[in-house]
């Protein structure tokens, strides 16, 4: 986070606020919605400090401080990571990058929209799977056949991430 600048107060309050903030969007993604198994005897509501470090490629000690509110720089591409495994909305992606001491990138154009002509074009493919994926690797459409041969649909977000850690 990296705020020096800031007075004791605003310190602590910010560190206050961005262990709330993440804890509470941990806690309402499942293991299930990231393709884990649920698990037996799990004491924490969503997913565990671990589970967003790895999905995130972050270290666990340093997500751990992270969440504790700890003064320690993070970057953007750390916190895109973050906010895609918690499945931050674009206005909680942006709360994120301020509590941080960041200013939040501008908006692009979205990728994620895909036209009606390209998903006809997809569903035409029938029975051959397609899928569309963005420079990232974000899944942005998939035609019914993809979901049946690779096991995956719009809500698996990106295919390398998946492929690693989708139990399918």
């Amino acid at each position: 986070m990296g705020i020096s600048w800031l007075s004791t107060n605003a310190r602590q309050r910010r560190s206050s606020e961005m262990r709330a903030f993440l804890r509470s969007r941990r806690a309402r993604v499942t293991p299930a919605d990231v393709g884990m198994p649920a698990g037996e005897g799990r004491r924490t509501p969503g997913l565990r400090r671990e589970e967003v470090a790895v999905l995130a490629g972050v270290g666990v000690s340093w997500y751990t401080w992270l969440e504790q509110g700890r003064d320690i720089n993070v970057s953007a591409d750390v916190l895109d990571a973050i906010a895609r495994v918690l499945r931050l909305e674009p206005a909680e992606r942006e709360h994120l990058y301020l509590l941080a001491g960041l200013n939040p990138p501008q908006a692009a154009p979205s990728e994620s929209r895909v036209p009606d002509a390209v998903r006809r074009l997809l569903e035409g493919w029938l029975p051959r799977p397609a899928y569309v994926i963005d420079r990232h690797w974000n899944v942005l459409a998939v035609n019914r056949a993809a979901e049946i041969v690779f096991q995956c649909n719009e809500y698996d977000h990106n295919c390398l991430v998946s492929f690693f850690t989708n139990a399918r």
